[in-house]
């Protein structure tokens, strides 16, 4: 299959992904688990095997530790100025009304909650920042946090509109902070040549700002 073939592959199974994931048959308010595990059939396993189909490496897709300390390091400043945020934030009606049913979840089985929000977050990053960031631009030659390919920055672009339409229907700050976010998550997995730091930046500070929100309701 030629690279075009690939490319329009990649580009209409991210779509129809991203949808599946934003239509998925349960709810994430009354059936956290198994909308945690849709997103990861639907993130990971769909995409993975899509990429093998196509004769792409998984682990060109960022299936790998990659720079672990610049990932470690991203992931600590992202936690911590997003516990900042996460602070505000959850004395907000609209982020309390739309977490409330989700803070509900962790209070009642946190185990299972933290078990499945990461294995959502490794189908939700590998799709965004793996399957379409480096299955569009291809793996990175060099280590560059901004990089210079135009190609680059329109699988950035791409991955980062889908990433943030799904958000829609959020509390309209997130929706929008949303697409700031995809592009950086997408920047820490071009620098790190690893989808690892943004799974666990992610996972990290929706548990927190769930946490939060638990809190700040006395659940």
């Amino acid at each position: 299959m030629r690279r075009i073939e690939k490319f329009s592959v990649v580009v209409v199974s991210g779509i129809l992904l991203t949808l599946a994931c934003y239509f998925s048959p349960y709810n994430q308010h009354t059936h956290w688990v198994q909308w945690c595990f849709w997103g990861f059939f639907c993130g990971f396993l769909l995409p993975s095997s899509i990429a093998i189909a196509l004769g792409l490496p998984v682990r060109d897709l960022g299936l790998t530790v990659g720079d672990f300390k610049f990932g470690a390091a991203s992931v600590l400043v992202g936690l911590t100025v997003m516990f900042g945020f996460g602070i505000w934030a959850s004395l907000q009606p609209d982020f309390q009304t739309y977490y409330f049913a989700i803070a509900l979840q962790h209070k009642r089985s946190p185990v299972s909650f933290w078990l499945s929000l990461l294995a959502y977050m490794v189908g939700w990053e590998f799709l965004f920042r793996g399957f379409l960031l480096f299955g569009l631009a291809g793996k990175p030659t060099k280590v560059e946090l901004f990089p210079r390919s135009p190609k680059v920055w329109t699988a950035i672009g791409f991955s980062t509109f889908l990433f943030g339409l799904s958000h829609w229907g959020k509390p309209l700050l997130e929706l929008v902070g949303s697409f700031i976010a995809g592009i950086i998550l997408c920047l820490i997995a071009w620098r790190t040549q690893s989808c690892l730091a943004p799974i666990l930046l992610h996972a990290f500070v929706l548990g927190m700002f769930t946490v939060m929100v638990q809190f700040r309701i006395a659940l």
